[in-house]
């Protein structure tokens, strides 16, 4: 099994992907000495109004940099929503060399169109990962994982992403066992930890058999962010991987800073927006605006999952003659 860590990727959501360059030379110094495989460094995007940090970009200087000081595996990230094959040599034609895989983020509903994408990427020299997400609303997609099948010859790694953090351990034994029977395509897991289920999700997920495991620095990533990459390294050291917790203790220290600054991790919407398998700015929407209560969201959170109308019911307010007129 491989270990890729995607601390400056997924926790560049609360940075914008701004990351000073002293805590990058840290984490990459770090990642030297410990046992993780690939290191996903930030997105590929084109050009746009919407203010990026570098990772947000990973421009070729970057890139060239980390490539001299770092031994591990590099990947980026593609958002398949907004990236076509026309646009691949521009985006991927000048770091062939610099970077091993390109992960491309995919919503189930455009596999297809993934697929085409991946297609491009790979005949370009790159190992290919689909990062797909959504995992625990697969089975809403219909024909989605029959598809699975076209994976082959196409994909190096197939990850299974649990967006809304809210997957159990029965249901990654069972999602597994039906992707395992439609490809031959190594499978990896990324969690999010909105009910804090990250670890003992990832180790289930090790138990079937996966390839490859996320995770990330402090658990830095969107929203209620991911599984402590220092958590799951002392779990797995437990069981005989060697680890120097001297460097992750220093790493783990690198990132304070921006933990104190930024406070990710769950809360009660966060956990809400996992146990029903929505969007985590829709319930901190709502919470926000502060027109309804926790108890209101979860009615109509049920009512949306059960596919019920709003049940809600309020007395039709008559206007009342005045009796007294003046």
């Amino acid at each position: 099994m491989k270990l890729l860590d995607c601390t400056l990727r997924d926790g560049g959501y609360y940075t914008n992907w701004d990351f000073d360059d002293t805590v990058v030379d840290s984490y990459i110094q770090a990642m030297n000495a410990l046992p993780i495989d690939y290191l996903e460094l930030g997105y590929r995007n084109m050009p746009s109004k919407e203010y990026l940090g570098k990772f947000g970009y990973t421009p070729v200087s970057v890139l060239k940099k980390i490539r001299q000081q770092c031994t591990k595996k590099l990947d980026v990230m593609l958002n398949e929503k907004s990236t076509r094959p026309e646009h691949l040599p521009e985006l991927l034609g000048p770091i062939v060399g610099l970077v091993d895989m390109i992960r491309i983020a995919i919503d189930p509903k455009n596999f297809d169109r993934a697929l085409v994408l991946a297609q491009a990427v790979k005949r370009m020299g790159f190992e290919v990962g689909f990062n797909t997400m959504y995992m625990s609303k697969w089975h809403d997609y219909k024909g989605f994982l029959d598809k699975l099948t076209q994976l082959d010859g196409v994909a190096d790694l197939f990850c299974m992403v649990d967006s809304f953090g809210g997957v159990t351990p029965k249901d990654i034994k069972d999602i597994y066992a039906i992707v395992k029977s439609k490809t031959t395509c190594p499978i990896g897991f990324h969690g999010h930890n909105n009910l804090q289920m990250g670890l003992i999700n990832t180790l289930t997920a090790i138990e079937c058999g996966i390839d490859y495991a996320d995770a990330t620095i402090l658990g830095m990533g969107r929203g209620a962010g991911n599984l402590n990459m220092e958590l799951l390294l002392t779990c797995l050291a437990k069981g005989g991987l060697e680890v120097d917790f001297n460097v992750l203790g220093e790493v783990v220290e690198t990132f304070k800073t921006l933990y104190e600054e930024h406070r990710w991790g769950t809360n009660l919407p966060y956990m809400i927006s996992g146990a029903y398998s929505i969007p985590q700015k829709e319930v901190m929407d709502w919470v926000g605006n502060r027109t309804y209560s926790f108890n209101s969201i979860v009615r109509a959170l049920d009512n949306r999952r059960n596919k019920v109308a709003d049940n809600a019911r309020y007395p039709v307010l008559k206007m009342l003659q005045r009796q007294n007129r003046f």
